[in-house]
């Protein structure tokens, strides 16, 4: 990054990265370690609704716009609510605590989603969930930044990053297994219970690190890692032509992925005759499993790239999003799991290298005083925006198109006929064959045309490269 560029804090390029002694390392690598445990366990508890939406939805009798909304509004909204006082208190407190205590509040709150006898008690414990991780991404990723020096910090963000989908991995697999046998309000106390365990693993190893000790400015200049105010922060995301075409690719992109998050357990319990501890295995070998070894080696990947040319930080991600594309939309076109399955498997493989370089570019150009800031205003972009309105809007269209399907305009009157996508206790089945292939149907339509768009953010991806000098500077 060029000094004074729009859009940076502090005004100047981040340092060179200083000596790390092995004790110092040891440390940094203990404290990410545990730090991904936490993202992991945050990504279980999210991502195990996939599997789990569809037997909630016939048991509590939903439609798949209030699918949209548990997984959406009901998780994302509160990030709005409360991230910022999050970032604000792990940009001033001891990141560590505020985020033990989060960390252990969510658990609970995981746990209490089993629970639920309705829709509006399961909206409350998943709002719950929400408020605890709030903390979760700008806590971690600051803590971070003052771990790893510049040149290490995109394989360090890849790695904690690549807790994610190794979380969505074993959630979806655990979260089958244990529905097949127990039922889904069991999945939600087996994955929940256990982070109050890592809750008390995090507050007692990870230590507070100095901020901003890897950072130009730190000792020249007192106030370089002093807080940053939020519209000092936003102004400087917005005034930066890089960060502002990376903030617009990873909004679309989220408002675009983010319904395949949603619906793609429920598009397989509905097409295919899998029983649940089945279908987990197919997401999780697909989707976890492609996404997990796409984010840790696009990081690398990215980071060598970033060395001879810092425009590659955002352009790898512009290929491989883009590439991602055409595989996702073959695969849901497919009438059988298994060439499903594997044209998944591409499609995730390219799709998710984008967290770590993204991320990377960022806190380069975002001075460790109001790091945890931006970390939540693209989190509320992302979120609020793109996982919030993403699946709330294809869940509607999934109604929609099913009551046309179906041959009745009105969704009121598909929810009458078919209430949880199926047709009434005692109906004939021929009428219960009706409803569940509108759903089926509806759902693959709706998720081919989200998919498709994923090749619009690519674009601002490649965009925000052309505003980066041609340079080798240090990712």
């Amino acid at each position: 990054m060029r000094a004074h560029e729009p859009g940076s804090i502090a005004g100047r390029p981040a340092a060179a990265p200083s000596g790390q002694s092995a004790a110092d390392l040891r440390t940094s690598w203990v404290a990410l370690i545990i730090l991904f445990t936490v993202y992991f366990f945050s990504s279980v508890d999210r991502s195990i609704f996939g599997i789990l939406a569809e037997p909630i939805k016939q048991e509590l009798l939903l439609a798949d716009w209030q699918l949209g909304f548990l997984t959406g509004f009901a998780f994302s909204a509160v990030h709005l609510a409360f991230g910022f006082p999050m970032a604000r208190l792990a940009d001033q407190g001891n990141r560590v605590t505020i985020l033990s205590i989060c960390v252990a509040f969510w658990s609970v709150m995981t746990a209490l989603c089993g629970i639920s006898a309705n829709f509006i008690q399961l909206c409350l414990y998943r709002m719950g969930v929400g408020v605890g991780e709030a903390s979760c991404l700008p806590a971690s990723h600051s803590l971070i930044s003052d771990y790893f020096p510049p040149g290490s910090r995109t394989r360090a963000l890849a790695v904690y990053g690549l807790g994610y989908p190794v979380g969505g991995f074993l959630g979806t697999i655990v979260g089958g297994i244990v529905l097949d046998h127990w039922g889904w309000r069991a999945a939600f106390y087996v994955v929940g219970l256990p982070g109050i365990l890592v809750a008390l693993l995090a507050w007692r190893f990870v230590r507070e690190p100095q901020r901003g000790r890897f950072d130009a400015g730190s000792a020249e200049t007192p106030d370089f890692a002093e807080p940053k105010s939020f519209r000092e922060v936003a102004l400087a995301l917005w005034q930066s032509p890089v960060l502002r075409q990376m903030i617009f690719a990873l909004t679309i992109l989220s408002v675009f992925t983010s319904p395949t998050g949603t619906f793609l357990g429920p598009f397989l319990a509905r097409k295919f005759p899998l029983s649940y501890t089945q279908l987990g295995f197919i997401v999780a070998m697909t989707m976890m499993l492609g996404a997990s070894l796409s984010t840790i080696f696009g990081g690398i990947i990215a980071q060598r790239l970033g060395r001879r040319d810092e425009r590659w930080l955002m352009w790898f991600p512009a290929i491989t999003v883009a590439a991602g594309m055409p595989p996702y939309v073959i695969a849901l076109a497919q009438s059988n799991w298994l060439g499903l399955s594997v044209w998944l498997f591409f499609g995730a493989l390219a799709n998710a290298t984008f967290l770590a370089p993204s991320y990377t570019v960022m806190y380069n150009r975002i001075a460790p005083g109001g790091r945890a800031k931006a970390a939540v205003i693209v989190g509320i972009c992302m979120g609020l925006i793109g996982q919030s309105f993403g699946p709330l809007l294809a869940g509607f269209a999934n109604d929609i198109v099913a009551s046309m399907l179906f041959g009745n305009s009105a969704p009121q009157g598909f929810m009458a006929a078919c209430p949880g996508g199926q047709a009434v206790k005692g109906a004939s089945a021929l009428l219960d064959a009706a409803c569940r292939k509108a759903v089926v149907d509806a759902t693959q339509i709706v998720l081919i045309a989200t998919m498709a768009m994923t090749v619009w953010p690519a674009w601002h991806f490649y965009l925000a490269g052309r505003h980066m000098k041609r340079r080798g500077t240090v990712a």
